[in-house]
């Protein structure tokens, strides 16, 4: 079956690929959105994210400044405890508000997805998996399964991690690479005095660290991340996900287990995380990407989803501007290069595993957050540029 299509096809209806449709209708450039999943909830997989500063800034700039407060739960500070108690350091992400003019939002990923979808209108095709694209002077025809073919002037791949247009693009790529941790992922509602209001909680132990905060809706998200040693070295034990996270965290400080004891056993997810080194093209004359199929990163920064809204927000203005996808790509290669390295690299101080490593690493953290750690990260990731 052939049809014809508007100017601009997306690959994918995850947030970059649905932010990229709303951000592109403001510009008044036509899009359809195609989606491989048969049903929405395939697409939204997973539970929570921190939107930050910049991501917030982004949102507004896709005029969902209203929406995002209504479905968020603002948190006013990121505090960083030692699995054996004393407290590392505290952010106070109220002052980073008044900086930049944005809160910092935990937020329900699927809530997020619908108001997404709610915004980008009935733009969005699902059971579509992309399938192959042929270029030309004109234009680009894409490929999905089932034999259907679209004709558009600029594909987006907004497909993921293991994106089908990525791999079209740049044939022999290497796969992803584990990034050698694991998160176990959970919420719940609770009413545990010991979950700490307008918090996003980071506690380190040695190979394996959780995480916790707050959504809008009274759950709570929790990450219980788990480095590959330690993994390994308890493969092969029975007990299930909840007694494996039970026995690593035991002795934590609260609510760190009473959090995992309050999630049933199906209620905890496993994510292996995975990379890919940033690559300093990822455009022709008619096809690009973006979010983690342009340039996928580790969650240390928290700052994937939010990479992919800024994407969305510089695509819509470079399309509209005449520069195109090369010059989309001139704006945002160097700024994701930089977070997903820096990302990267605190991937691996976080699940250092030796007794001293880590002592010195929490040294480190109580010495210089205030004036190294936490000036270098407003630095880098707060700047936007739109």
């Amino acid at each position: 079956m052939n049809e014809r299509t508007p100017k601009v096809v997306i690959a994918g209806a995850g947030i970059g690929g649905l932010a990229a449709a709303v951000a592109l209708r403001r510009a008044g450039i036509p899009v359809t959105v195609y989606e491989r999943a048969a049903e929405l909830s395939r697409a939204q997989a997973g539970h929570g994210l921190v939107l930050w500063h910049n991501a917030v800034l982004a949102l507004r700039a896709l005029g969902l400044g209203e929406e995002i407060a209504k479905i968020g739960y603002e948190l006013s500070r990121h505090q960083f405890w030692t699995w054996y108690g004393p407290n590392l350091a505290d952010w106070p992400l109220d002052e980073g508000a008044a900086r930049t003019g944005a809160p910092v939002y935990s937020v329900s990923r699927p809530a997020l997805h619908r108001m997404l979808l709610d915004a980008a209108g009935g733009d969005v095709v699902l059971g579509q998996p992309y399938a192959g694209h042929t270029e030309d002077d004109d234009g680009v025809t894409v490929r999905f399964g089932g034999g259907r073919t679209v004709r558009a002037g600029l594909l987006v791949g907004a497909d993921g991690l293991r994106s089908g247009v990525r791999a079209a693009l740049m044939p022999y790529e290497p796969p992803p690479v584990y990034a050698g941790f694991t998160a176990f992922q959970g919420v719940i509602a609770t009413g545990l005095p010991s979950v700490r209001d307008h918090a996003f909680v980071s506690t380190w132990g040695r190979g394996r660290w959780f995480v916790y905060y707050r959504l809008t809706d009274g759950r709570v998200y929790w990450d219980g991340i788990l480095g590959d040693r330690r993994v390994r070295r308890r493969s092969g034990v029975g007990g299930g996900r909840r007694q494996l996270l039970l026995d690593e965290f035991a002795g934590w400080p609260a609510p760190i287990t009473d959090l995992i004891e309050a999630t049933g056993e199906e209620g905890i997810v496993p994510a292996h995380i995975f990379h890919r080194p940033p690559v300093d093209r990822w455009s022709t004359g008619r096809v690009t990407l973006l979010g983690d199929a342009a340039h996928p990163m580790t969650f240390n920064l928290g700052q994937g989803a939010g990479q992919s809204i800024e994407d969305a927000v510089v695509l819509a203005q470079c399309l509209a501007d005449g520069s195109g996808p090369a010059g989309y790509e001139r704006r945002r290669a160097d700024r994701v290069r930089r977070i997903a390295n820096r990302s990267r690299a605190n991937g691996e101080f976080t699940r250092w595993h030796s007794l001293p490593a880590c002592l010195f690493r929490d040294a480190f953290m109580r010495l210089t957050f205030d004036r190294l750690v936490r000036h270098k990260t407003y630095q880098l990731t707060m700047r936007v540029d739109f």
